[in-house]
């Protein structure tokens, strides 16, 4: 009879490790934003800026449902987190730039409403969707610097 391998008894690489959602689901809002972003430079040099400043529009839309969301994940995982430890403190930090971002994004989608879809993405709200962007990255860096603290 056959022994059942290490991962099969729960001494793998992997055993004990628990699987976090939220790292997961940010992809999803970090995707849309920084496609948009991309899309938004693009629909300044494109034949048909219309297809891309709609499609930026969109990819905001989808990133503000998809913030929600992860939002909410990283808030029942961050629960276990120890007040008054440097994670913790960590995660304040990240939490108050996360909420920015989201507010950020909701400014950015009500700006684009009122541009016209058939033309280049104006040039103040490019400027806005890319001064997002770097708020989003830094952001990101504090969310990666609360997994490193709390292993």
């Amino acid at each position: 009879m056959e022994q059942p391998s290490e991962s099969e008894r729960g001494q793998g690489p992997a055993a004990g490790r628990k699987v976090l959602l939220h790292p997961l689901l940010v992809t999803v809002p970090v995707g849309c934003w920084i496609a948009g972003a991309v899309f938004d430079v693009v629909s300044r040099a494109a034949t048909r800026p219309g297809e891309f400043t709609t499609a930026s529009t969109w990819l905001v839309a989808l990133g503000l449902i998809g913030a929600v969301v992860a939002g909410l994940a990283g808030f029942v995982e961050s629960l276990p987190i120890p007040v008054g430890s440097v994670a913790h403190r960590r995660f304040v930090v990240h939490l108050m730039l996360a909420g920015m971002v989201i507010v950020l994004y909701m400014v950015d989608y009500l700006m684009r409403l009122g541009a016209p879809p058939d033309r280049p993405v104006p040039t103040g709200l490019l400027v806005f969707s890319l001064a997002n962007t770097v708020v989003l990255v830094v952001t990101m860096g504090t969310g990666a610097a609360i997994r490193a603290t709390s292993r």
